[in-house]
């Protein structure tokens, strides 16, 4: 997956695409900063640059994900280095499965729903 668009909007496909991620800044491209040392996620990301770096939100980017990396380019910084690594974990195929069935379960539950809404005769 490949996407051209400002920081914010890359870090909002994040959140959506893989919420359990969480993202590394590479100071080397970015330069120290104070209000992230640590792992954070998307959403906390975006939280932290909106107090403290507003304008980045905005700034030119590419997110990377594929077989070879997982990464936020800036792209007015570098376009070689990462400013943010992507972390997150693939789901095990049994909590693929779990998912699936609780989806399943879900739409079956819909689909008595409505069986039963329509079974009933319509006023007159």
């Amino acid at each position: 997956m490949k996407l051209h668009e400002n920081l914010q909007i890359c870090l909002l496909a994040i959140a959506d695409r893989y919420p359990e991620s969480m993202l590394d800044i590479n100071e080397e491209v970015l330069g120290p900063q104070g209000f992230q040392k640590q792992r954070c996620t998307p959403v906390e990301l975006m939280e932290r640059l909106q107090s403290h770096a507003p304008q980045l939100l905005q700034a030119p980017a590419q997110l990377v994900v594929d077989a070879q990396e997982r990464a936020i380019y800036l792209v007015e910084q570098s376009q070689h280095t990462p400013a943010f690594w992507l972390r997150y974990r693939e789901r095990t195929q049994e909590e693929a499965i779990a998912s699936l069935r609780r989806e399943n379960a879900a739409l079956r539950a819909e689909n008595r729903e409505l069986k039963t809404r329509f079974a009933q005769p319509l006023p007159v």
